[in-house]
């Protein structure tokens, strides 16, 4: 059985989780990375808690687990604990103890081999970024869609991030304005879905299917057969309606101010 057959289980996605999130910072300006078993921090070390992440997994060790977090917390890191539900629950009195807040449930959902086809807003063009001006509109999207600073957004995801091998960032544009934004990480013939955005004012209005459904068929032309994200309460019903499923729901913690809710 190949890596792409296998099915999308809590494990399997975890991994993927663990490689697209080092795929998605590892060209940020002051990345770094550490892993133990059950456990992978990734750190674009910017203020800014969505962009540094700590995965965890069955196997993590609370010693481990607890020196990694203390390190951040030492190091005034704002950051995100992603807590996938094979670990347990003890992690998660190790994370309140520690200070973390915690902040939602993160549904892990997957889309199957299924039929798709570009839907939502019409006027929306939609095309594959590359370059600093499109890196330069894909910030000015996210720090409206998430209110993050640019010059953050910039230093986590230069236009380098945009012509690496391992990952897309798509922009949606309305006469010629960018007004939405999204990365794919790929692994093998399985695509991740990450910084799904929509400029604030121009939210509700088909952009983000139009962008998604977009990117995800231009996916499935160059190979891709699968699709999984984290799904965040705002994007839940969009994600659904385009036929993704919940596998299992990872619990986030925070160590100040998350978007994810």
């Amino acid at each position: 059985m190949n890596a792409a057959s296998k099915p999308l289980s809590e494990a399997v996605l975890r991994r993927l989780t663990n490689d697209a999130v080092t795929s998605f910072l590892g060209e940020a300006e002051r990345y770094e990375a550490a892993a133990r078993p059950g456990l992978q921090l990734a750190l674009s070390n910017e203020p800014v808690a969505d962009m540094n992440m700590l995965i965890v997994g069955a196997g993590a060790d609370h010693d481990h687990f607890r020196n990694m977090v203390s390190s951040c917390l030492d190091r005034r890191i704002p950051f995100l604990v992603m807590i996938y539900p094979d670990t347990g629950k003890a992690l998660d009195d190790i994370a309140a103890d520690l200070g973390l807040n915690y902040a939602v449930d993160f549904p892990i959902m997957v889309r199957d081999d299924l039929p798709l086809e570009p839907s939502g807003n019409p006027d929306v063009e939609v095309v594959r970024a590359h370059g600093v001006e499109d890196a330069d509109a894909s910030a000015d999207v996210m720090a409206s869609a998430y209110s993050m600073p640019k010059v953050s957004v910039l230093r986590a995801l230069p236009a380098s991030l945009f012509d690496t091998t391992g990952a897309d960032v798509y922009v949606a544009r309305i006469n010629g304005e960018a007004v939405g934004t999204v990365t794919m990480t790929y692994h093998g013939e399985t695509c991740g879905i990450w910084a799904m955005g929509t400029d604030a004012a121009r939210q509700r209005g088909g952009i983000g299917l139009r962008l998604l459904s977009t990117a995800m068929v231009q996916a499935r032309n160059s190979g891709t057969r699968r699709f999984f994200l984290g799904a965040t309460p705002a994007g839940f019903r969009l994600y659904e309606g385009l036929g993704f499923e919940t596998v299992c729901s990872a619990r986030v913690w925070v160590s100040g101010e998350t978007h994810q809710a």
